[in-house]
């Protein structure tokens, strides 16, 4: 049976992803520096930088899913440093002991920030954005994110392995008590600027755990990255207006109609198979344009 190392599996996409693997008859081991709330797999706990600890962990796994790291934004440039620091070497140890155990296929966590999140100075080129628009990082952790994705092309390149990061947008959870909680977006509809920071996105882990072992399965070589998002957007507003609104010279592409969300993921229902199923409507049980006829009435 095929065994999954999965770092950052504590946490709640991690935890996600490790209930999917299960599910589908992989093994699994999950490696944090927090213990789980259930422990659904064997678990070693450990801080990823710690070269050793990893590389004796992993050891026995034939595959890794890298979510391990720090994903609060930084505030000021101690919190980047903190970031950058701990994100990339975490990575590369999880990459380095991969390689030393000649474990070939790896899928890990990259982020929508790379794209220049958060937008409050700055403007997208254009939306919706690709996989191939130009990275414009504004933090340490998305800069973090943009030399991940070098490291990653580099060692797949050294090792032979093959490398998918995926693009997550926002992770939101069916759960009232989870600070990003789909519960929580009506709150947002009254003011247009309050989701901007990401372009209104959002991806339900269920969704994100099932473009993780599909990245597994994929028949994929070399390093790729995959955005991997909702349909929609969080707002209850066509995007268009959104955009309009909040960010008036950006780029608006044709294909941009409806609540269509800002990042495209066609590269990953190519490539990978992967759909989103879920959409914080059905979840929420809201109709978005019943919602848009009360406001005009």
């Amino acid at each position: 049976m095929t065994k999954v190392c999965v770092t950052g599996g504590s946490g709640g996409a991690g935890n996600a992803i490790i209930r999917d693997l299960l599910a589908k008859g992989y093994d699994c081991l999950n490696l944090d520096i927090n213990p789980p709330n259930e422990e659904l797999c064997p678990f070693a706990q450990l801080d990823m930088t710690d070269y050793d600890a990893v590389l004796e962990a992993m050891t026995g796994s034939d595959m890794l899913v890298h979510m391990a790291g720090n994903p609060h934004p930084d505030e000021d440039h101690r919190g980047a440093a903190d970031r950058f620091a701990n994100n990339t070497v975490a990575l590369f140890n999880a990459f380095n002991a991969a390689a030393a155990l000649g474990i070939k296929r790896i899928v890990w966590a990259s982020s929508e920030t790379i794209f220049g999140f958060p937008f409050i100075e700055n403007q997208p080129p254009e939306v919706p954005l690709t996989e191939t628009a130009t990275p414009a990082p504004q933090t340490g952790y998305a800069v973090s994110k943009a030399a991940s994705e070098t490291i990653a092309e580099l060692m797949a390149e050294m090792h032979g392995m093959t490398i998918i990061g995926l693009r997550l947008s926002n992770v939101l959870y069916d759960d009232v008590a989870a600070v990003p909680s789909f519960q929580k977006i009506p709150g947002y509809w009254d003011d247009l600027n309050s989701r901007k920071f990401n372009l209104w996105g959002y991806i339900d882990c269920r969704d994100a755990a099932r473009a993780v072992r599909l990245a597994l399965e994929a028949d994929l070589s070399g390093a790729e990255v995959f955005n991997i998002a909702a349909v929609d957007t969080i707002m209850k507003q066509p995007s268009r207006e959104l955009v309009e609104q909040t960010m008036p010279e950006v780029k608006i592409h044709h294909g941009l109609t409806g609540r269509h969300a800002m990042l495209d993921c066609n590269k990953a229902r190519i490539l990978l198979g992967w759909e989103p199923e879920y959409t914080w409507s059905s979840i929420l049980e809201i109709d978005p344009s019943a919602t848009n006829k009360d406001d005009a009435s």
